[in-house]
């Protein structure tokens, strides 16, 4: 992705129908800063741009709570949005535990003036700012979701398109989070050639649903076949959280599956709790929640070969009448 060109075009769709010299002023610049940034003379710091889509009327806190699944991590919680401070909180955050020597490498910077970025030591221009966030999340263009209307910016706008074309793939057929990590596991990459059935009798479906899936999965480009086996394609991570409906039809095929496990007897770990609580509490309990599903992303990117599928499945909800 042309990150120069992304942070130019973000530029001039957060200025929107004011001309140049007008959103120039009212960032308090006496001089027509928008021309240079909007033309890739120039570019603005993270902080600049952020404090731009603030003073155009977006909700700089919220659009980055969105990206973060709806709350800000902690670090991020009490600093000025449009700081160089949060900036580098949000950057620090976005990476997790990805190593530095891996996401220097992404970043095509010494690990040196990748960990002063980090520390808030040196400030980034716009396109460093959005090349950290998507090699460290590969989730930039949901972040930019937040401020702008990504199928406005020509540097994005084929990517978003085939993104959200995903997005409603995965709303409506679930199978399609699955199947592939069934693909990724050191036993289908030992058999001799694709074996149709393979997939179906390891995750309890039809075989008509697992040729399907893989269809679908290959025409939205996620998948192809070498004349031997089904390989996955890399892409980008999908965050469904950003349509409720959708998402709550995939928590609700999974935890129905859970349920169903639950009542046969099968295999897995389940366990619950009744409990009453303070909302002071109930927050915390929230906040440990969102931790925990961090950490088990984390430890998922670290495994070094894959030979089980699992579910992880954390459900917290009120049985009191008031509400979540």
């Amino acid at each position: 992705m042309d990150y120069r060109a992304l942070a130019a075009q973000l530029m001039r769709a957060l200025r929107g129908s004011r001309s140049q010299t007008a959103f120039s002023r009212r960032l308090g610049y006496a001089s027509n800063i928008a021309y240079p940034w909007e033309s890739g003379r120039r570019s603005p710091t993270a902080s600049e741009a952020l404090r731009a889509a603030a003073r155009t009327g977006v909700d700089v806190r919220a659009a980055v709570a969105s990206f973060f699944q709806r709350q800000l991590p902690e670090e991020l919680a009490h600093e000025d949005p449009t700081s160089p401070v949060f900036v580098a909180a949000l950057l620090r955050a976005a990476r997790g535990k990805i190593p530095m020597r891996l996401l220097a490498e992404r970043l095509g910077q010494s690990r040196s003036a990748v960990s002063r970025i980090l520390s808030g030591a040196t400030e980034p221009r716009l396109p460093v700012f959005l090349h950290l966030v998507d090699a460290s999340s590969r989730r930039l263009l949901d972040l930019l979701a937040g401020f702008v209307d990504v199928a406005s910016l020509p540097a994005a706008r084929a990517a978003w398109q085939k993104l959200e074309a995903l997005r409603r793939l995965t709303y409506d057929n679930p199978l399609t989070e699955a199947v592939p990590r069934f693909l990724e596991l050191e036993q289908y990459a030992a058999l001799p050639r694709h074996e149709p059935g393979w997939i179906a009798s390891r995750l309890g479906i039809s075989l008509e649903d697992e040729q399907r899936t893989l269809e679908d999965l290959a025409t939205a480009g996620l998948v192809h076949f070498d004349g031997k086996r089904w390989q996955l394609e890399k892409g980008r991570s999908v965050d469904t959280s950003r349509d409720p409906r959708g998402a709550a039809r995939l928590a609700h095929h999974w935890t129905r599956l859970a349920s169903e496990r639950i009542a046969s007897g099968a295999d897995g770990r389940f366990s619950y709790l009744v409990f009453g609580t303070d909302d002071e509490t109930l927050e915390a309990i929230y906040e440990l929640r969102l931790r925990y599903v961090r950490e088990l992303r984390t430890l998922v990117r670290k495994a070094r070969v894959a030979t089980r599928v699992i579910v992880a499945n954390a459900h917290l909800f009120p049985i009191d009448g008031a509400g979540a």
